[in-house]
């Protein structure tokens, strides 16, 4: 990872809770298997600097088909099958600004313009959605988002369903933070909450008046 997480990570080594944490999934990993692969797990501190971070997604956890997480929340390797909620993410990008990114499900490109895409949960068991969900994984994330916290910088915190609102509320953050809320992308909730709202260019909106480089999302 990079350097720039090193006090973070040094600091939250030394925690029992992630102790037992990196325990619990050494042991998952005797009976079953894990997504994403153990060199992604955090990949997402290998592509951003903390202070690069601009947008901040909160997903739940990984997907738990095979080849399918890639240590990016909501993103994949192009040579699966797009998931239903990243293809609905695609739908809605294409309704809002006429970009078409349906040939490439990785969205790496997206986190090195400075979109913090995170799950609330790092890993999962195949075939076994939230089966991590009590390993300890929340705290972890929780402390993550406290620590890029730490400085000045305004956020942009979007919370696609129920569960990252949750997950934000549940945080003591600067009230300068701008907070976009939406539905989640997933086939459950896609038609009622999510389709037609535009997030893509409210995002950019709020990037503009905070005078900060907008999100290429072609990339």
């Amino acid at each position: 990872m990079l350097k720039e997480w090193n006090e973070f990570f040094e600091e939250e080594k030394k925690q029992l809770y992630f102790q037992e944490l990196m325990a619990k999934i050494e042991e998952e990993k005797i009976h079953n298997t894990i997504y994403p692969a153990e060199e992604n797990i955090f990949k997402i501190f290998d592509l951003i600097k903390p202070d690069e971070v601009k947008v901040i997604i909160i997903g739940q956890d990984p997907y738990h088909g095979k080849n399918q997480a890639n240590g990016i929340a909501f993103s994949t390797s192009n040579a699966v099958k797009t998931p239903p909620s990243l293809r609905n993410i695609f739908k809605e990008l294409k309704a809002d600004l006429a970009i078409d990114h349906f040939e490439n499900n990785d969205l790496s490109g997206w986190v090195k313009q400075g979109v913090f895409l995170i799950n609330s949960t790092l890993t999962v068991s195949e075939s076994r959605p939230g089966s991590h969900a009590n390993f300890g994984w929340e705290k972890f994330m929780n402390n993550c988002l406290k620590f890029l916290n730490k400085n000045s910088t305004i956020y942009i915190y979007v919370l696609f369903g129920n569960w990252a609102k949750k997950t934000y509320n549940t945080l003591k953050f600067s009230s300068n933070n701008i907070k976009l809320e939406f539905g989640h992308p997933s086939p459950f909730s896609y038609e009622k909450f999510f389709k037609g709202t535009k997030p893509f260019s409210k995002i950019n909106c709020e990037l503009r008046k905070l005078n900060k480089t907008e999100i290429n999302w072609e990339k």
